[in-house]
């Protein structure tokens, strides 16, 4: 039987206390056993991210934050977080790193499902970084593609709710459970990062194949070239599945990425262009391709952001999927952040009705 949000919070409790007294605990028991205390740390962040949202809907979109046909006001979530990290110095330039993050609905205070957004263990030294377990964008390595994009986008607020690509647009697979990762250091401004997943259904992704038994019946796999020098960051990469008995009708087969961002003092403007291979069926597309383009100009406190995007629709060769959003931001310090936003989404150009509208006004605090 699955545990419900409320019985997962003492738990979430339970977890962060045991998690804030073990490294005590080993460094006493290391001093009595006459051996060194270790050089470890271990860090406390998190964010509440909450917005109050009128979204619209038309009957043929197919966006998740809206009822098709139907309007609606709501206060949403987006990624708010608690979570723990930390670092023991191994000696000779080698530190373990470690951490977990849980995900938090804020709106009413349960665990999003599963609670955990990551949970690794990994090793880092002189000849990159390596982690393995529940790996997204957050942890030291990286997600191969969704941090390439991240590192030269800027997101509208957050990749988060209405305004959300990561997923809907981007496919970037941020998030994958049973990963191993691998980053190497940064060599005169270029560094790679390579990730396998074993994706099967242990690893929380539904699927209808039936040769799917086990995680290891399939793999996902990514790679990312990256390069930054002055106000100038670039990017390739690619990403492909392997399936136990094939891939089913329309099934994501591989993918490549490349992306290019320059900021400079007063802005910083970018492009990601993407293109994608699926076992098409009858009437779908084999090819989809993607792009998106984008700016923003901080001024003091304030910034403008506004991205524009299209995707073509895998199931309606006829169909493109665009996208456009726009925010203002308004710093009140560091952490804290209030916000507006703009969200207009078309599902299929070749549907009527399809458009949905979506605006927000929130509030980010970082910890």
């Amino acid at each position: 039987m699955k545990n419900s949000p409320s019985k997962l919070l003492p738990l979430a409790g339970a977890v962060a206390w045991l998690v804030l007294a073990m490294p005590a605990s080993a460094a006493d028991d290391a001093e009595e056993l006459g051996s060194p205390r270790p050089q470890s740390s271990l860090s406390l962040y998190g964010r509440m991210d909450l917005s109050v949202e009128s979204v619209h809907a038309g009957t043929k979109s197919n966006v998740g934050y809206g009822t098709a046909g139907a309007g609606r006001t709501q206060m949403s979530d987006n990624t708010s977080r608690l979570g723990f990290r930390g670092v023991e110095d191994l000696g000779g330039g080698q530190q373990a790193v470690f951490g977990l993050e849980f995900g938090i609905n804020a709106p009413n205070g349960s665990m999003v499902s599963p609670p955990m957004r990551n949970a690794y263990v990994g090793l880092r030294g002189p000849w990159g970084t390596l982690n393995m377990g529940r790996l997204d964008s957050d942890t030291p390595t990286g997600s191969p593609l969704y941090s390439q994009a991240a590192r030269n986008l800027r997101w509208i607020v957050h990749d988060a709710g209405v305004v959300a690509i990561g997923t809907r647009v981007l496919n970037g697979n941020n998030r994958v459970s049973n990963a191993l990762t691998y980053k190497t250091p940064d060599f005169s401004g270029f560094n790679a990062v390579a990730r396998v997943n074993l994706a099967g259904p242990d690893a929380t992704n539904p699927t209808t194949n039936p040769a799917l038994k086990s995680p290891d019946d399939f793999k996902q796999y990514q790679l990312a070239l990256n390069y930054k020098s002055g106000p100038w960051g670039l990017g390739a990469g690619s990403g492909w599945d392997e399936k136990k008995g094939g891939f089913l009708t329309n099934d994501f087969k591989n993918k490549t990425q490349a992306v290019a961002s320059y900021e400079a003092t007063t802005f910083k403007t970018y492009a990601l262009l993407s293109q994608e291979q699926f076992n098409a069926g009858p009437g779908a597309r084999s090819t989809v391709k993607l792009w998106l383009i984008g700016a923003t100009v901080p001024f003091g406190v304030h910034r403008v952001t506004a991205n524009l995007m299209q995707r073509d629709v895998q199931t309606d060769p006829a169909g493109k999927l665009r996208k456009f959003q726009a925010d203002y931001s308004h710093s009140l310090s560091a952490r804290s952040t209030l916000y507006v936003f703009v969200d207009r989404d078309v599902s299929n150009s070749h549907l009527p009705s399809s458009q949905a509208t979506g605006i927000g006004v929130g509030m980010l605090h970082r910890f």
